[in-house]
């Protein structure tokens, strides 16, 4: 297995996995690496049990992506990845419902709050005392805002779907965060990042010190004092704004997350930047797979002197069935093709050209929400990852043969 503490300089590239954020769309990557595992495995003769961790000396991954990372590199009592590709397939099909529970519950919840006064005054005390805790905010205007606030909720004139929305949506993020915080630790138990099978790289951003989090395996390995659990990284690096509550824990540092979205939805140029930190280059080449988890064809965006003309702060937050809060979309996917375009400018400039696989799908607006979990929406976003796994199967081939070549070069190296 590769990994940055056993390369050397030479002519092998050193190989680069990066899976951007993107919620329930990260069924799309996890399809593509499904099929590119099941290529190695049939490919490579040294190495039948081959899995996605052997071949990677880095992986990064944010979000969503980030949850994947840690299942393809954590290792089981076997010391092997706690996932195969096509389990992480499975896991998203059977688990978003849950994390992202749709419908009738929730409804349930909130047309019962909405009709008692009681539940409506714990909510608004709930939420007075959140904002007290978290926002440095005058007493007098903080009680005018929930003053207000409790007016409108108490509203009987106002339609009931509008007193919801400024409940829920105004005052606390649309989920609890409950269930994904369950499944991750039930996942990934006591492990930490310096148990990574691989590299490992995973974003977050810190919302206390207002600066990007960066967790790193080597690191990890290097200062015990920053082997975070695994399973905390991951937390922290999925709390989207407005979907989940922000993360807090603790090593022998605070650390207050927020989605590792908001600093780098495709971490790609991070996981370059800490492969030139960790090691020289010299005339080691860069390999890279970059998997996207979708974009939105340009004739759905929105047109500006249209409505967006006419918005300010509440209708950039506000969310939207058909498309999610705006703002919130834009800030966690608008850098991905940016950085894409920036990755492969270097990589031409450097002649490393056909070693940049940046493979993306193109979304319709509706599909692009991040928690769409309804399984009509899994199972579309099932069918456009193998469509998109079938339409750069060629690419996923030749990327296979790369890669087992570049192993067994250097299984041959520690052998001599």
């Amino acid at each position: 297995m590769g990994n940055a503490s056993s390369m050397g300089s030479g002519d092998g590239f050193t190989t680069i996995l990066s899976i951007d954020g993107g919620g329930v769309r990260g069924i799309i990557p996890s399809i593509v690496l499904a099929a590119l595992e099941a290529k190695l495995q049939v490919l490579d003769e040294e190495n039948k049990d081959a899995r996605i961790a052997d071949y990677f000396d880095f992986i990064a991954g944010t979000s969503t992506g980030g949850l994947m990372t840690a299942m393809l590199t954590t290792p089981n009592a076997e010391k092997r990845p706690l996932f195969e590709a096509k389990d992480i397939v499975k896991f998203y099909l059977e688990k978003s419902p849950l994390i992202f529970p749709q419908t009738t519950e929730q409804l349930l919840e909130d047309d019962q709050l909405f009709h008692d006064e009681a539940a409506m005054n714990s909510l608004l005390d709930e939420a007075t005392k959140h904002i007290q805790q978290c926002y440095n905010i005058n007493h007098q205007i903080l009680d005018s805002l929930i003053a207000t606030l409790r007016y409108l909720l108490t509203c009987k004139w106002l339609p009931n779907f509008i007193r919801k929305r400024l409940g829920r949506t105004l005052l606390f993020p649309k989920y609890d965060g409950v269930k994904l915080h369950e499944l991750i630790n039930e996942e990934m138990g006591q492990k930490h990042l310096s148990d990574a099978l691989t590299n490992v790289i995973i974003p977050a951003f810190d919302i206390k010190r207002f600066e990007p989090a960066i967790f790193s395996s080597l690191e990890a390995k290097r200062d015990k004092l920053k082997d975070a659990r695994t399973a905390d990284v991951c937390v922290g690096t999925t709390a989207a704004p407005s979907y989940f509550p922000p993360y807090f824990f603790k090593t022998t540092v605070d650390f207050n997350l927020a989605d590792g979205g908001l600093a780098a939805n495709n971490p790609s140029l991070v996981a370059v930047c800490e492969v030139m930190k960790e090691q020289k280059i010299n005339d080691r080449k860069l390999l890279i797979l970059s998997l996207g988890t979708g974009e939105a064809e340009q004739s759905d965006r929105y047109v500006v002197g249209d409505d967006p003309s006419k918005w300010g702060i509440l209708r950039w937050l506000w969310y939207s069935e058909n498309s999610g809060s705006p703002l919130i979309e834009i800030l966690t996917t608008a850098s991905d093709e940016m950085i894409s375009t920036y990755i492969s400018t270097i990589f031409q400039y450097c002649g490393w050209e056909e070693n940049y696989y940046r493979l993306q799908a193109a979304l319709k607006l509706s599909d692009a929400k991040m928690d769409d979990a309804r399984p009509e929406n899994l199972k579309n976003l099932e069918q456009i990852g193998k469509d998109l796994a079938t339409k750069h199967n060629d690419e996923l081939e030749a990327l296979a043969l790369k890669l087992i070549e570049n192993r067994n070069a250097r299984e041959l190296g520690k052998k001599a």
